[in-house]
């Protein structure tokens, strides 16, 4: 079986931005959707990474930032935006993701694991039930 490499197998802070339509996600080509963020620089921490990819593929502010876990080489940090996502030379495409919604998008295999996990986190949360009753997107 041959592996496909992970954008989440290299170092870098990849971000959670919740919303009341759902989790932020974004394409550079139409193709998976994946989690904003990225590579920290040199001498750059993976938070300051998401922080400012964040910025670079979404136009969004950070305004509150938290850390959740590590998966693989990736951290994921639940970060508050302010603003309102629009395209950039990096990314061209946003949907808002939520469990149980009819998604006509591809969502990267090892970005639904990280929503799981997250959803898992938050288990108070209608988005929880629907992960644990097997409905993806």
């Amino acid at each position: 079986m041959i592996r496909i490499p992970s954008a989440y197998d290299n170092r870098r802070g990849s971000v959670i931005v919740d919303t009341d339509e759902g989790v932020l996600l974004v394409s550079s080509s139409g193709g998976y959707y994946r989690l904003p963020g990225g590579k920290p620089k040199r001498g750059e921490a993976s938070i300051q990474a998401a922080i400012r990819e964040l910025r670079e593929e979404t136009g969004l502010r950070a305004y509150e930032v938290k850390y959740l876990f590590k998966f693989h080489a990736s951290k994921i940090f639940r970060i508050k935006g302010k603003g309102t996502p629009t395209p950039s030379d990096e990314i061209h495409h946003f949907v808002f993701f939520k469990p149980g919604k009819d998604m006509k998008v591809r969502v990267s295999e090892n970005t639904l694991k990280i929503l799981k996990r997250y959803y898992n986190l938050n288990s108070d949360s209608d988005h929880h039930e629907r992960f644990k009753k097997g409905q993806k997107s």
